[in-house]
């Protein structure tokens, strides 16, 4: 008869192939990080040149067009290294590699904008726009490395990546805006209602993003904070904010806002950075952990095993007869075959597996507690841009206003609107 630990010691080998799994995915994660800054970059710079009347942000602009470049070479290079064999995959690869594949295509959407933008032939808003759907297909990429993950620890630092990236993801997006309003010299209404959009999106995404983050990712945050030159954005966002509608803005400010911006971005990706080694080490630390309670279980099977010669049955105690029967305690029951301590060792290392089992379920449901939010906005948005044949940002400002107005939490609103969505009328 085959006994437990032979399962709980397949079950250990198997928590330690889904945690190198999630290790690999952990350093898609930097790598993906890393392009999604240079993105950014090449979008403000790409608004400040599209927005201008001359060529002076066009060798700016060729600069950051480079670092794009080869930070998508070093993503490329790393998924070059990946063998996506659906054998050795860990559970929720089938996802994560759909979510790879996505994201290529989405990357090879670049060339045809880049040459787009040289040739000033489209809008800078539409520059953004199209930027941004690339950024986005890749911070999916992130947020399905962290619903799949299977470790709650590592779990919730992805979480907390994720919505880091976000966060900054809405901070680029109002450099972008706010570039190309000064370097046009004019913000209408609706870009003055993007740009307060996108300031309260980060804010959210940052708070989110410290609520999930560990002490150590907290005081590093902290510190970089105190090198953000933050009066100086929110003296120039007041300037944005307060000029009249259709001109009245400082084109010299373009600059300053760009550079400012840029300051407070590249201090958040070194938080992101920060991050992502502190997503490899818990991933080592976990494996490290997890072979050590292998070796003991092992060791235990082992000490079992030789005390079971033959045909499995456990060896007779030291000096009992062959065909002897069992020796019994007081109370008249049979003695444990294994002997006491190897069978309360057994026992004692079921328990243990189980109690971790369970601790590791309630944490994992407590951090996808956050992803579900998320996903039911999203659906939600899905539905509004469907029914409505409105674009992604107006279906979140729809439903952002619909909140502040019921004095609502986001994620109810969206929820309420799924429960409903069976009633409204399809689309003609």
């Amino acid at each position: 008869m085959q006994s437990p630990l032979i399962f709980l010691v397949a079950a250990r080998r198997c928590e330690i192939h889904d945690l190198e799994q999630l290790a690999l995915s952990c350093d898609l994660v930097q790598a993906v990080s890393g392009l999604v800054h240079r993105l950014q970059r090449e979008r403000g710079t790409s608004n400040l040149y599209l927005a201008s009347a001359d060529a002076r942000f066009d060798a700016q602009r060729a600069e950051h067009v480079g670092a794009t470049r080869s930070a998508e070479d070093g993503v490329h290079t790393w998924l070059d290294g990946l063998a996506p064999d659906a054998g050795e995959a860990a559970p929720g690869g089938a996802r994560l590699f759909t979510r790879i594949a996505m994201a290529l295509h989405a990357l090879d959407a670049l060339p045809s904008l880049r040459a787009q933008v040289a040739a000033r032939q489209c809008r800078a808003a539409e520059a953004t726009q199209r930027y941004s759907r690339i950024v986005a297909a890749l911070l999916a990429l992130v947020f399905e490395a962290a619903d799949i993950a299977v470790d709650p620890s590592v779990s919730r630092l992805l979480v907390s990546m994720f919505n880091l990236m976000q966060g900054k993801e809405f901070a680029g997006q109002e450099r972008a805006a706010g570039a190309a309003a000064f370097a046009a010299g004019r913000l209408d209404a609706d870009g003055a209602q993007t740009l307060s959009h996108l300031i309260e999106a980060q804010e959210q995404c940052l708070q989110r993003f410290e609520a999930f983050g560990t002490a150590d990712s907290l005081r590093q945050w902290r510190a970089l904070q105190a090198l953000m030159p933050l009066p100086e954005l929110e003296r120039l966002r007041r300037r944005l904010m307060s000029s009249p509608t259709g001109g009245g803005l400082d084109r010299a400010l373009a600059d300053t806002w760009f550079d400012c911006c840029s300051q407070r971005l590249d201090l958040i990706h070194q938080a992101e950075a920060h991050l992502a080694r502190g997503l490899k080490d818990e991933c080592a630390r976990r494996i490290d952990a997890t072979r050590a309670e292998l070796g003991d279980q092992e060791s235990l099977l082992a000490t079992l095993s030789a005390s079971m010669p033959g045909e499995g049955l456990p060896a007779p105690a030291a000096g009992a007869e062959a065909g002897e029967p069992a020796a019994v305690d007081p109370a008249g029951a049979a003695a444990e075959p294994l002997g006491p301590r190897l069978t309360r060792s057994i026992v004692e290392t079921m328990q243990a597996q189980s109690r971790r089992l369970q601790q590791m379920s309630d944490e994992l449901a407590a951090v996808r507690a956050a992803l579900d939010e998320r996903k039911l906005v999203e659906r939600a948005k899905g539905l509004l841009m469907a029914h409505h044949g409105v674009g992604e940002d107006e279906a979140y400002r729809l439903l952002r206003q619909t909140a502040m107005n019921q004095g609502r939490r986001l994620v109810d609103v969206a929820r309420t609107l799924l429960d409903m969505s069976d009633l409204l009328p399809p689309r003609a």
